[in-house]
C-alpha cells in the first residue's frame, strides 16, 4: 500500500492511497489515523461475509426503527366510492 500526499485545490491537505491490487482511494488529512485503520478492518471483515448476510442486517434494522402504524378507526367506504365515475350518482349527499 502506497500513500502519499499533497494538497487540493481548495487548499485542504489530502492523502492517496494506493493499495496493493490497486484501488485508490482520497482521505482527509484531518481524519486520525487509528480512525482509518479502525474502519479499514472493519470494511474488510464485512466484505469477507457474504452478501446476504448485511441484507439481512438491513432488513433487521428496518424492522426495529420503523414503528408500526395503528388504525385509529374501522375501515368503511367514503363517499367519493359510493359515486360512480361517470353518469347520474346513485346517491345524493346534501
Amino acid at each position: 500500500m502506497k500513500t502519499t500526499r499533497f494538497t487540493a485545490a481548495n487548499g485542504r491537505e489530502v492523502i492517496k492511497v494506493v493499495t496493493d491490487s490497486g484501488a485508490t482511494g482520497y482521505i482527509d488529512a484531518d481524519i486520525p489515523p487509528g480512525a482509518i485503520e479502525a474502519l479499514y478492518r472493519r470494511l474488510s471483515a464485512d466484505l469477507k461475509r457474504p452478501i446476504a448476510h448485511s441484507r439481512r442486517q438491513l432488513r433487521q434494522n428496518k424492522r426495529r426503527t420503523k414503528p408500526m402504524r395503528k388504525r385509529s378507526r374501522r375501515w368503511g367506504p367514503s363517499p367519493h366510492q359510493w359515486l360512480p365515475s361517470r353518469g347520474r350518482p346513485l346517491i345524493v349527499l346534501r
